[in-house]
């Protein structure tokens, strides 16, 4: 892989040669594929470099192949930013949504299924709460009730869950909630009868010639992003088990809801199989967003992800990160363009702010309409 240096900011092309979608065949590039991925990189590594940050950030669209660069310490690591495995964060919530909507897509399970269907023993505050419900962020649960690192099991998870009283009456109001998404992770063994991170890669990944995303199945350290120094690392490097998880195996206070690892380039072809109805119908997708203004935003939660109107477009989104690692989502619906940032600390939210800003310009050089 060439690696090339422009402007103060150290950076690698990771991608001349794009990669094609859906399982074809990797694309030769093109003179204006080199021309969009030079004044891409030329767009970008102003703010970038200003900035200091470690990111790196993909460009893509279902029409055509996609464009990653990285930045900062991702540039210097020696691994190829194709195989870099990110931590997504709560970007988790999308690809647990996918899945539990295959679960309602075949039949399995419905929207409307209520938890005292799924499960034993359920209190009663908690026994009408629906699946939609906790899809949407509406079941009145707390966000959390551990700590990330936390060796709690499934078990032992869902009794203290089932102990904890809700915050609000179940679809009262909107209430973020990564418990909720972990009670989904439960769900999908309980009605698949097999493990989480099995049943994502069997039926939703597997079948879409896209690469495991999740934990251990997922998880390689040799590929893995490595954060920066702090507190939580005892003040040293350390990759995304050490560093996000507390060491292996991966507690219930993650499971389904944060952490999960994924490669930018398998994370976007994931969105895009998703978004083009490849895993679940688009109409199902789309009908967990309310579209009114009842929220305390202009923000709507659907399933596993946030529907915004911005600029005239319709962008579908999600972001999430802990103390060390971000990463962020934008699916543009009328251009069908995807952008991707993971980074250190908050630079993913920060690289996102600056890739938004040349997305008019990157869309039009890279003649994604």
């Amino acid at each position: 892989m060439s690696r090339i240096i422009l402007a103060p900011v150290a950076h690698k092309m990771l991608r001349l040669a794009f990669i094609a979608f859906f399982g074809l065949k990797p694309l030769l590039a093109t003179a204006e594929d080199l021309a969009f991925s030079q004044k891409l990189t030329d767009s970008l590594s102003a703010e970038i470099s200003e900035q200091g940050l470690s990111v790196i950030v993909a460009v893509s669209s279902a029409r055509r192949p996609s464009c990653q660069e990285e930045f900062g310490t991702f540039a210097e690591d020696g691994l190829s930013g194709v195989k870099t495995l990110v931590d997504l964060g709560s970007i988790t919530k999308t690809v647990t949504a996918a899945a539990l909507l295959t679960l309602v897509e075949s039949d399995q399970i419905k929207l409307s299924t209520r938890l005292d269907e799924v499960f034993r023993d359920i209190p009663a505050d908690k026994a009408q709460i629906t699946i939609r419900q906790l899809l949407t962020h509406r079941a009145g649960f707390p966000e959390s009730i551990g700590s990330d690192e936390e060796k709690i099991g499934k078990e032992d998870y869902l009794s203290r869950l089932f102990a904890t009283p809700l915050l609000s009456q179940p679809d009262q109001n909107y209430r973020y909630s990564n418990v909720g998404y972990s009670l989904l992770a439960a769900v999908i063994e309980q009605v698949s009868n097999s493990s989480y991170e099995t049943y994502l890669h069997s039926v939703v990944l597997a079948p879409n010639n896209l690469d495991p995303i999740g934990y251990e199945l997922a998880y390689d350290e040799t590929r893995s992003a490595i954060s920066g120094r702090s507190w939580l690392t005892h003040f040293q490097k350390a990759p995304i088990d050490k560093a996000s998880w507390g060491g292996l195996p991966v507690g219930w206070n993650l499971v389904g809801n944060g952490g999960a690892v994924a490669s930018p380039e398998n994370f976007s072809n994931f969105l895009h199989a998703l978004f083009s109805g490849r895993i679940v119908s688009r109409e199902l997708l789309h009908s967990g967003f309310r579209d009114t203004q009842d929220e305390p935003s202009s923000e709507d939660y659907g399933f596993g992800m946030v529907k915004i109107f911005e600029g005239g477009k319709t962008v579908f989104t999600h972001n999430g990160g802990n103390d060390l690692f971000s990463a962020e989502w934008r699916f543009v619906l009328e251009d069908e363009t995807l952008l991707f940032t993971a980074g250190l600390g908050e630079d993913a939210f920060s690289a996102m702010n600056s890739l938004v800003n040349v997305h008019a310009r990157a869309v039009s050089i890279c003649a994604l309409q």
